[in-house]
């Protein structure tokens, strides 16, 4: 009946979740439509929950199950190609955990990412120098082969987020200050990842920059880690609050509204106690000057 992914991509999630809408439309529980189905009710279960993507006679059945008009049956069809096709991050699923896979999908399909980085410069913004660095650092144990593969990765997640020209983005990062003074890889990385900054901070366009100054004191994100929320357009859709840790299986995501409004409160008034952004990076300090 279905095939199993290296994990949900955003255009399997939207179709999952519209043939649960379209199920719920026509008046069938979960169970009745599985009995027609003639299957279990937990495998369309994982069908609507995007765990498994649908063969195309399973999903023609479904539709006629529903009701669906010849019409729309067929833009459904055409829309499940696209829903079968793995992430662009696919080719590198033996580095990348399953869980992570999904972040990396759901961050490249987000029409707004705020994310707050207290330790380092955030993985979108970053150099491949910079970068290099601290993938040295996390896997001490990674030959140059993989850490290579590993940089690639990252450059085409910046790629596909961060540059994409099918849909806009914005990048809006709350940095400490200390973040741009301490030296990663050596002073050349570093004064190289700072004028990649500084020229994103005189373009203003899809990335916003606060540096938030030593001087700001406490604030609601100071007990926090490295934090993204990722908000889409798409109605189905609900934000996604990612919390990193240490280890990449620490990561946390979930969509629980209480959690992405608390962290988004917290963002906003972090925002405010920073200087408004600038044409230069430097430290925490107004460098308009």
């Amino acid at each position: 009946m279905s095939r199993p992914r290296s994990g949900p991509t955003v255009a399997l999630r939207l179709f999952a979740s519209e043939l649960r809408a379209r199920r719920e439309a026509a008046g069938f529980t979960l169970e009745a439509a599985a009995t027609a189905l003639g299957v279990h009710d937990m495998t369309l279960s994982r069908l609507e929950l995007a765990r498994t993507a649908p063969r195309r006679a399973t999903v023609s059945h479904l539709l006629r199950l529903y009701g669906t008009p010849d019409t729309e049956t067929e833009t459904v069809l055409a829309s499940l190609d696209e829903a079968r096709r793995p992430g662009w991050w696919h080719p590198y699923r033996d580095i990348l955990p399953e869980h992570l896979a999904g972040v990396i999908d759901l961050e490249s399909a987000a029409s707004l990412i705020r994310t707050y980085a207290p330790g380092v410069v955030p993985e979108l913004l970053q150099t491949p120098g910079y970068a290099r660095a601290l993938l040295g650092l996390r896997h001490p144990r990674a030959g140059a082969e993989e850490i290579g593969r590993r940089l690639r990765l990252l450059e085409e997640r910046q790629e596909h987020t961060l540059y994409r020209t099918d849909r806009p983005i914005r990048l809006w990062a709350l940095i400490e200050g200390v973040v741009l003074e301490r030296v990663i890889g050596d002073r050349d990385v570093m004064a190289e990842q700072l004028a990649h900054l500084d020229r994103f901070a005189v373009d203003r366009g899809a990335v916003t920059l606060q540096v938030i100054p030593a001087a700001a004191g406490q604030h609601p994100l100071l007990l926090s880690g490295s934090v993204d929320i990722l908000r889409y357009t798409h109605p189905q859709l609900a934000d996604r609050l990612v919390v990193h840790g240490l280890h990449q299986e620490a990561a946390t995501v979930t969509e629980d509204k209480g959690a992405v409004l608390a962290y988004l409160a917290a963002m906003d008034a972090t925002a405010a106690l920073a200087p408004p952004p600038t044409n230069r990076i430097r430290t925490g300090e107004d460098s308009s000057s």
